[in-house]
């Protein structure tokens, strides 16, 4: 089930070494970002996505959290 969240959204890099690309950005709310295995961990974080990036994710993702997990966090 996808997370209906459409507040409070970030784009986040799906692989820290894969770029800052729109095939490496998908848009999670806070809380959904701050469940990803990467997320607060030690190591090098990839340089931010820059504006054109991140609006075209987030037109993509139709301004809506993109997470599906069932980790729980939704």
């Amino acid at each position: 089930m996808r997370c209906t969240r459409t507040r409070d959204l970030q784009v986040h890099h799906i692989r820290r070494d894969g770029g800052n690309g729109l095939d490496n950005a998908q848009v999670l709310c806070a809380s959904c970002h701050e469940t990803t295995t990467t997320y607060g961990t030690p190591g090098k974080s990839p340089e931010p996505f820059d504006e054109t990036t991140k609006e075209k994710a987030m037109k993509r993702a139709g301004n809506q959290c993109q997470c599906t997990s069932s980790r729980g966090c939704h």
